[in-house]
């Protein structure tokens, strides 16, 4: 059963959204001038370079407690939000513009060509081997992987900044989003008090285009939920999981952020899908799952 924070909070929970006990002691602070947090101890900074500031008094268990105990959906949503636009992160997103813009310049004057994956992720060895199954020298060989390394590392960059962008995006785009301050494994945002995990996918499968053929683009971008099927039901055992995920998907490898502004602004991030798959256990059999889903597509043809 899903929890939803808009009902009750977990102390699980709180650390995910917030993270740290600087954050949940400021988080406090905020939240007490609001509405008064019973039994938050409270004392002034008298010298130092904190002079004239709060500090909360608590010890680490009773803060994680009265975040807990003093939860408000509406109201704590907004203090969230509001320390999550001084994130390093939220500012990496607003200056993506720019930091793109350095990277592409410098991408073009290395003469690096199209932007591509050289290989595919924990490929390198089999990468390597093939390089070295060629009939040309060692020195042609070391210059090749040497490129490739170097366009991995810079592609790994890009999506760095695409992937900061697109988040700042979308929690831009709805005011129901409460972002996790410190990114713990499996949350991103909150969406409407429901944990979403934002994926980012190069591809919707290479299963998904040998089913739809020369169609695959066409189907993916007027079906958005299959993609999302395939996606949950062609992953990587070893990094199975059924929960709600923000999928964002590649149809396209050279987006540009513009692209990206112009089809998050259009994407429908209050009304999920429901995804109905099953998946193939190697040890537990074949199980059917349904679970929230919402699909971002990211592609270069024109947004209607």
């Amino acid at each position: 059963m899903m929890e939803n924070i808009k009902i009750r909070l977990t102390e699980d929970i709180a650390k995910k959204i917030i993270g740290s006990k600087v954050n949940a002691s400021d988080y406090l602070l905020r939240l007490n001038e609001i509405q008064p947090v019973t039994e938050l101890k409270v004392r002034v900074v008298l010298r130092g370079r904190d002079v004239g500031k709060q500090q909360v008094k608590n010890s680490t268990f009773e803060i994680w407690k009265l975040v807990v105990n003093s939860w408000n959906y509406g109201i704590s949503k907004d203090i969230i939000r509001e320390m999550f636009k001084a994130t390093k992160k939220y500012q990496n997103g607003k200056e993506a513009d720019e930091a793109m813009k350095v990277l592409i310049e410098e991408w073009n004057s290395l003469q690096l060509g199209e932007i591509a994956w050289p290989f595919s992720q924990g490929d390198f060895d089999g990468f390597v081997q093939r390089i070295n199954s060629e009939q040309t020298n060692g020195f042609i060989k070391d210059e090749k992987v040497k490129t490739a390394a170097v366009k991995y590392r810079r592609i790994k960059e890009i999506n760095t900044v695409r992937n900061d962008f697109i988040e700042t995006l979308i929690f831009e785009k709805n005011e129901n989003i409460t972002p996790t301050l410190n990114h713990r494994k499996g949350v991103d945002f909150f969406i409407d008090g429901i944990s979403f995990d934002q994926k980012v996918a190069k591809s919707p499968t290479n299963e998904f285009k040998r089913e739809f053929g020369e169609n695959w683009r066409d189907i993916a971008i007027g079906q958005p939920q299959s993609v999302a099927s395939y996606l949950y039901t062609y992953q990587d055992e070893g990094r199975f999981g059924a929960d709600p995920r923000l999928l964002v998907v590649y149809l396209d490898e050279d987006v540009s952020v513009q692209q990206i502004r112009e089809i998050v602004a259009k994407a429908d991030l209050v009304n999920h899908h429901t995804i109905d798959f099953s998946f193939n256990h190697k040890n537990h059999g074949r199980k059917s799952y349904k679970v929230p889903c919402f699909v971002i597509l990211l592609h270069n043809d024109k947004i209607i």
